[in-house]
């Protein structure tokens, strides 16, 4: 029974799993951490990682059902997909800091100031910060979202629909994280609608311009992993570069505002251009490499 309905409704079982190893094991490994000690690390809170390893484990649960063993290959095959043009490296790697440097130029404009500026700090700690984020979100999440969940989409949607849907799931996924300050929403905000409407729109944003890059990469999950990291990492490289800007609430505000507003921007003009390649079609050839 189990069994054909997930055949039968793959995505809506790739959620269900999905959200359900999430909330069962990283739930409460943020709160083993939340209630130990000051400086001690609960070595049980490791089950952790397989909640954020959630959209990994469900893609390939289901594609195994689905498809079997000849779909879990199919699938895993994107994680090795890296001959792509030097400019995606390049866009994957200076994009998302790029937006956040701007961002947090823009909020003088509104009164703030900037401050000492240590672009040498930066710089040198960019490498450690990507490296960091790697395990915590995109090698664990982007086999699900980018390598499962999208090309399954783009057969029954557009492209503009498929995005939007993930941007929703995706946030969803995160509700656990909420549980604990800075692991999804950035900890200096309070965690209450106006963020989560905020972390919402961001999302959707970012899901956007993932779509479009994997389809320019030729469905490369390793070139979303890697987009996936410098994204995460991008607001702590460029505040190392701004340490002033850190901890002012409203200015972060702002920021968080104007690099959403840029990363949506961005978004919708390239997805223009490409819904014109694909004359604004569904998708159905995803998985031919």
């Amino acid at each position: 029974m189990l069994k054909s309905n997930i055949q039968k409704y793959p995505l809506i079982s790739f959620v269900v799993i999905n959200y359900l190893i999430t909330w069962i094991f990283l739930y409460p490994c943020y709160k083993l951490i939340l209630n130990a000690e000051e400086g001690t690390f609960p070595p049980l809170a490791l089950i952790g990682f397989i909640g954020a390893y959630g959209p990994t484990i469900s893609a390939i649960i289901v594609e195994k059902i689905t498809n079997g063993n000849r779909g879990i290959k199919e699938l895993l095959k994107k994680l090795l997909v890296w001959k792509v043009h030097i400019k995606w490296y390049l866009f994957i790697f200076f994009i998302p800091i790029l937006l956040y440097t701007v961002a947090v130029l823009t909020s003088k404009l509104f009164g703030f100031q900037l401050g000492q500026i240590n672009l040498k700090d930066g710089l040198s700690s960019s490498f450690l910060f990507i490296l960091i984020a790697l395990p915590f979100g995109p090698m664990g999440e982007e086999l699900g979202w980018r390598g499962f969940f999208l090309p399954r989409l783009l057969q029954k949607y557009k492209i503009w629909k498929s995005s939007i849907i993930i941007g929703f799931v995706w946030t969803i996924w995160h509700l656990a994280s909420f549980t604990f300050p800075g692991a999804a929403i950035p900890s200096i905000f309070e965690v209450n609608l106006w963020t989560l409407f905020l972390y919402l729109l961001t999302i959707i944003g970012e899901s956007l311009l993932f779509t479009y890059l994997f389809l320019k990469t030729r469905f490369s999950v390793l070139i979303a992993i890697l987009f996936h990291a410098v994204f995460n990492a991008s607001s702590n490289i460029v505040l190392t570069i701004f340490p002033q800007v850190e901890n002012i609430v409203e200015q972060r505000e702002i920021i968080y505002i104007i690099n959403f507003l840029l990363i949506a921007l961005l978004s919708i003009v390239l997805l223009v251009r490409i819904n014109k390649t694909y004359n604004n079609k569904k998708i159905t050839t995803y998985n031919k490499m």
